[in-house]
């Protein structure tokens, strides 16, 4: 089977990068031949198929909307993007007529490759199937965050709460913008062009569900992992730490991780030794959290590892007492989550979204209040202060990620949808709905 897999970076960014990496290698020791869809970036992986990308919005080294340069041509590109890209379509239209895939798989395109990307496929009657990766099917904030705190005021449809209040980049401008591409998308009918859609949980299925997505279209295939490469510690090995692994961004709930270690040191209670993995590319928010580390007096207790290579992960989390995910939004099973439990090391999360689906309270890790330092501290006790607790979740971990997150699993799933959609596909009409799209 041939295909195609679009996403709008072509190198490890996020989890949504890092997926499209491990499910080509899945696929392609199965014998299916991988082509990807992306846009140029001075970082991307070598491929032969970069001569059909796109162009970034920017310069090929401007990847994040904060590093991009406002010139006429940028702001053109990006407003393009926004709303519908004809150099999209014609570019992904090109591949596919010189390449001929069997189906499409995109992960991320709003904003950067707009949804021409659809049309560009289903003009060409490929089966089309998209899988989610955040909540911007119905939120233009992607995140479902209003002022740092959960808020689904749009998912019923009526998307103007984020203009009102500017949750796009507390933007006025951009939140307008952004809801008018998304009114016009939902008007021209892109959506309707996508066959199925891939959630990561279930949680993930009944937003989608309660936003008016129809049921029959979702499919729920949780992330994998290598659960080889990511593997429990030999017996006897040390843990000594706990670490927060992913970006550094606001979303993801550091500073309540820091308030609940300071939390454990005042009430006398062992701290462990924090590490903290990953970048962000908002440099002023990574100052503010290392001055919130300094003020906190933590500094001989938190370590900024910054981003580590790849082969490294796994033996950060299989040396760890936890791994912690103290999110304010509703996360989409991250891959921190995954591995970590595949490597044994118990999640301790916040009791919110995916995450309160995801792990078993008690079983494979523990919940807090999210935004609740004093609740952080209470799991992060139980987990790292008791020996015999800390081994009784560690099997727990190894069995869910066996069970559960499986590359095989998640891969067998796939293809399976693949080869139903094909065989669906071919009983109809041809490009039935893309006259409606134009």
């Amino acid at each position: 089977m041939k295909v195609l897999i679009a996403n709008y970076r072509y190198f490890v960014s996020s989890g949504p990068e890092r997926y499209l990496f491990n499910i080509t290698r899945h696929l392609e020791e199965r014998g299916h031949h991988v082509m990807p869809f992306s846009i140029t970036y001075a970082k991307n992986v070598e491929s032969p198929y970069a001569k059909y990308f796109v162009p970034p919005l920017a310069g090929e080294d401007e990847v994040y909307f904060d590093q991009q340069s406002k010139t006429p041509k940028t702001i053109a590109r990006t407003l393009s993007r926004l709303f519908y890209s004809p150099e999209v379509e014609r570019a992904v239209g090109r591949m596919i007529d010189e390449t001929r895939p069997d189906i499409a798989y995109v992960l991320y395109y709003l904003r950067k490759m707009s949804p021409s990307l659809l049309v560009g496929i289903k003009k060409r009657s490929i089966p089309l199937v998209v899988r989610i990766s955040d909540y911007g099917a119905f939120c233009p904030e992607l995140h479902c965050l209003r002022n740092e705190e959960p808020c689904t005021l749009c998912q019923h449809g009526n998307i103007w709460p984020s203009v009102r209040h500017r949750c796009v980049k507390g933007s006025l401008p951009m939140s307008a913008l952004e809801a008018a591409a998304r009114l016009y998308h939902r008007m021209a009918g892109f959506y309707d062009l996508i066959d199925k859609y891939v959630v990561t949980n279930a949680f993930m299925l009944e937003m989608m569900v309660e936003a008016g997505y129809p049921r029959e279209k979702l499919v729920c295939l949780p992330t994998f992992t290598d659960t080889n490469r990511f593997s429990p510690p030999e017996t006897g090995a040390s843990r000594d730490y706990i670490v927060c692994l992913g970006r550094l961004d606001r979303p993801k709930g550091i500073p309540v991780l820091l308030d609940a270690l300071a939390l454990l040191r005042d009430r006398n209670i062992a701290v462990p030794h924090l590490k903290i993995a990953g970048a962000g590319h908002n440099q002023d928010y990574v100052a503010q959290l290392k001055a919130r580390v300094a003020r906190l007096n933590l500094d001989e207790k938190v370590e900024f590892m910054g981003n580590l290579p790849p082969e490294q992960v796994p033996d950060l989390l299989r040396g760890a007492k936890c791994a912690v995910l103290p999110a304010l939004w509703f996360e989409n099973l991250p891959n921190t989550l995954v591995e970590s439990m595949a490597c044994g090391t118990p999640v301790v999360a916040s009791d919110i979204g995916s995450l309160a689906v995801c792990v078993q309270n008690g079983i494979d890790g523990y919940l807090a209040e999210p935004g609740n330092p004093a609740s952080l501290a209470e799991q992060l006790a139980r987990v790292c202060n008791d020996p015999v607790e800390m081994k009784r979740l560690s099997y727990n971990c190894r069995q869910t990620a066996l069970t559960t997150y499986s590359p095989e699993a998640h891969t067998e799933g796939l293809l399976d949808l693949f080869s139903s959609l094909r065989a669906e596909v071919r009983r109809r009409p041809s490009a039935s709905n893309v006259a409606a799209a134009q």
